[in-house]
């Protein structure tokens, strides 16, 4: 809108009647006759104008156009503008550059006594009139009712002047034009009147240097307690929600749980197969799985162990444990069970099950995509435990830490088992006995700190033996 008007000061200032009007220092009737004519033309088309004038440089009013929003215009006679003399933004205006403009303050009007009774506010505009010299040898005036831009305005939406004035639109049409209460500081923001009335505001510049406010109100008398239960509401959702997460998240715990038992109990299965086709007790498994976490234990008291025999790698040690021997399912009966003493030839094949077992459980994983770490560690003390600290066992002659630390552990707990045990080429060996034996094996077949701590839990062991066998002989 403001644009528009910018384009109206130049268009009427410039065209060709208006320039010679000024050239001849106003005294050309023909062209004052042609101005009044162009201005008086233009003023009822454009109805927002309250008046249209043309000020000489000294001041006097030359020609003026009256323009009311209910009749024609009416161009002002020569012996009525004698009375229009110094405007206050006479000087002001005059002084700018050519293509400057400049704008009032918003007001009640040039002739108050005319304007206040109908409270129209206005707004001048003016830029100067140059003449062919590019002198300025005037001014060009337009005075804006400030309905044409009250009216385009949302409802509830007022204007601040920067003097202080509040101006609105009321419903009949009738203009608002009274003191404002309110501090529209900053480029925008809030005020709140009431706990239910609220003003939003913005401060708008429609030309370089001049701003006014918009601003509008808002009332909202359920707002407060709306926001309350709609908090109340989210809340109670939310905890519904994380309510059902938290269902769901147990009820697939479960499942998850009883997923894992189920693979676990089916692996103990068929490692228990292979100790019942090889002692037909399976008290063997018990055993060595107990003395792991035995042995596991007391190696965590060494601050080289503490960081790496977690309450996870016993747990997982526990379950992977039973499965060291599940390679024998795949030995012949003729070598598995014979109870002379095993050929040269048929001790190669019987090395061959932590092999099988090895590659049994890698399958497993890989095909099946299984993360289980107790899998993981079934499979390396399945395959190495058999292998010595010294370089010297089977299958790979991995030697000292490059034998998986699970296996390292589970080798003496095996060993210790099959000392003591009976079998059908050998005796009974005592406890003590076994001990001896394999503080000999020192850096040999087991890793020195493994040794150590099995020496200071070794009455622990020889309690689980004598335990085991009697819970065997009761159950």
């Amino acid at each position: 809108m403001f644009a528009d008007l910018e384009h109206d000061l130049f268009f009427l200032r410039d065209i060709l009647s208006t320039r010679e009007y000024v050239n001849s220092n106003y005294e050309s009737i023909n062209y004052r006759s042609e101005v009044e004519k162009l201005l008086y033309e233009f003023a009822k088309v454009c109805k927002h104008y309250y008046q249209i004038s043309i000020i000489d440089s000294s001041g006097s009013e030359v020609i003026g156009i009256d323009n009311r929003l209910d009749n024609a215009p009416v161009i002002t006679p020569k012996t009525q503008l004698q009375n229009r003399k110094n405007k206050d933004y006479f000087q002001e205006a005059i002084k700018l550059d050519n293509n400057q403009v400049y704008v009032s303050p918003i007001h009640s009007g040039s002739r108050r006594e005319e304007i206040a009774e109908q409270n129209f506010p206005i707004i001048e505009f003016a830029i100067p009139l140059l003449n062919s010299k590019n002198e300025r040898k005037g001014i060009l005036v337009l005075n804006m009712y400030l309905t044409r831009l009250l009216k385009i305005l949302p409802e509830n939406m007022v204007i601040q002047t920067e003097d202080g004035n509040l101006i609105s639109l009321r419903q009949d049409g009738s203009i608002n034009f009274n003191k404002s209460h309110y501090d529209f500081s900053g480029s925008s923001g809030w005020i709140d009147i009431s706990n239910d009335k609220t003003i939003h505001y913005s401060n708008v510049e429609f030309f370089s240097g001049q701003e006014f406010a918009l601003a509008i109100f808002h009332k909202h008398p359920m707002l407060k307690a709306l926001l309350q239960r709609l908090v109340a509401v989210s809340i109670i959702l939310l905890a519904l929600f994380l309510c059902l997460i938290l269902i769901i998240w147990y009820l697939n715990f479960l499942r998850f749980r009883e997923l894992i038992g189920a693979q676990r109990a089916i692996i103990f299965s068929l490692a228990k197969l292979a100790e019942y086709r090889d002692s037909g007790t399976g008290d063997h498994l018990e055993r060595t799985r107990d003395y792991s976490i035995i042995l596991a234990k007391q190696l965590r008291k060494n601050r080289k162990y503490k960081r790496i025999i977690t309450d996870e790698f016993i747990e997982d040690l526990y379950d992977a444990a039973p499965l060291h021997d599940i390679g024998k399912v795949g030995i012949r009966d003729s070598i598995l069970l014979k109870e002379s003493k095993l050929t040269e030839e048929e001790y190669e094949k019987m090395k061959g099950h932590v092999q099988m077992g090895g590659n049994l459980l890698q399958d497993a994983i890989d095909i099946f995509k299984l993360k289980q770490p107790f899998l993981v560690m079934g499979k390396n003390i399945c395959a190495y435990h058999h292998e010595k600290y010294n370089g010297k066992g089977y299958p790979d002659g991995l030697k000292g830490e490059e034998i998986p630390l699970e296996a390292r552990i589970f080798a003496l707990c095996d060993a210790y088992d099959a000392i003591r045990a009976q079998r059908s080429y050998k005796g009974k060996l005592p406890h003590d006995e076994t001990v001896r034996r394999i503080n000999s094996d020192r850096g040999e077949h087991f890793e020195p700190d493994i040794v150590d701590a099995f020496l200071e839990c070794e009455n622990e062991f020889a309690i689980e033996w004598v335990a085991l066998g009697r819970n065997l002989l009761n159950g």
